[in-house]
């Protein structure tokens, strides 16, 4: 699932890292956020074998992370169905990193909660990484820490747009 390579005639180089003193061109940024991805999937998948849970059970706590949600909701967010959403809340209520609780307003429906278990499990995976994001972050100055969070929320926005086009679509199931 590579990205376009960049045009014809500039930088025609795929870089893979980036190095001292390197400029960035629009197309060397394009490729910086496509390792970042890379390296953001990778490190879903270590941190889901390092508290004992699959990738789905982590990015489920992870949306449960801001509010509760139902478990239909859960399932629509993760493109599951109900009934492996149901198995999968099932694992993480009995490792008791979920919590099922009734919904304030309406009682025929749940809510699912991450627990504190959960919260000490993840902060622990995350500790060390947020810290060395903060000493990084600190060495930059006023007006870089500016330009990068415009470029990380707006990038953010990107990717959100577009996860949200490519569930409004059936998935194509050509081969």
């Amino acid at each position: 699932m590579d990205i376009d390579e960049p045009q014809a005639g500039r930088h025609s180089r795929r870089p893979d890292c980036h190095t001292e003193g390197q400029t960035y061109s629009a197309d060397e940024l394009t490729w910086a956020t496509r390792r970042l991805n890379k390296a953001m999937s990778r490190l879903l998948v270590a941190f889901a074998h390092d508290v004992g849970i699959s990738v789905a059970e982590l990015l489920a706590l992870d949306s449960l992370d801001e509010q509760g949600l139902g478990p239909s909701d859960l399932a629509r967010r993760l493109h599951m169905t109900t009934g492996a959403m149901t198995d999968l809340v099932d694992r993480l209520e009995q490792r008791g990193h979920a919590l099922r609780e009734p919904h304030p307003s309406d009682r025929r429906r749940v809510v699912l909660r991450r627990t504190a278990t959960a919260d000490g499990a993840l902060s622990a995976e995350v500790a060390p990484m947020a810290r060395e994001v903060r000493e990084l972050a600190a060495r930059l100055s006023d007006e870089e820490r500016q330009t990068v969070g415009r470029f990380l929320d707006e990038l953010g926005a990107i990717v959100d747009r577009t996860a949200d086009r490519a569930t409004a679509s059936p998935p194509d199931r050509g081969h």
